[in-house]
């Protein structure tokens, strides 16, 4: 299935206000929380993905590889639980191999997600009348990288065409 940007909107909207997110930058132990997730360390090889969103017990984790800083890993997290919240029937081990055409709507859908869920619109536009919408105070005030942040801007129509 294939969701709109509405709809993803919304799921990420309902989160926010599950977890009691109101402002930035989002405190993303109590969106795993609210799901009841589990963050755990993937300690040994392989492991292709950054992040996998796997069955664990009774429930699911999201497991993180290493490395990369972290507001990338941040994003990573965010992604997954866009998985878990729009894709749930793909929680499974991470196995790597060659992506579909549909696996990368998902993938898609779950970058979105992770958008909206770390740089909710109404915050990203109300920080950027306040204060402008320079990519570089927005990444920092957000917790975000400045390629995300760039990338949230333009999409929202509101990045500063003289600056960055």
């Amino acid at each position: 299935m294939t969701y709109s940007n509405a709809h993803i909107h919304r799921q990420a909207a309902r989160l926010l206000a599950s977890a009691g997110v109101a402002h930035e930058p989002v405190d993303l132990r109590h969106v795993v929380s609210a799901l009841n997730l589990e963050l755990v360390a993937h300690a040994s090889a392989p492991f292709s993905s950054e992040a996998a969103l796997e069955p664990q017990g009774d429930g699911h984790a999201i497991v993180l590889g290493g490395g990369g800083s972290e507001r990338r890993r941040r994003f990573t997290i965010a992604h997954e639980i866009g998985h878990f919240v729009l894709h749930p029937e793909l929680a499974r081990p991470e196995r790597g191999g060659q992506v579909t055409e549909a696996g990368r709507v998902e993938e898609r859908e779950a970058d979105a997600f992770a958008a909206e869920l770390l740089m909710p619109e109404h915050l990203v536009r109300q920080a950027a009348r306040e204060h402008g919408a320079d990519v570089d105070r927005l990444a920092d005030r957000f917790d975000v990288s400045r390629s995300a942040m760039r990338t949230r801007l333009q999409r929202l129509d509101i990045l500063e065409r003289h600056g960055s």
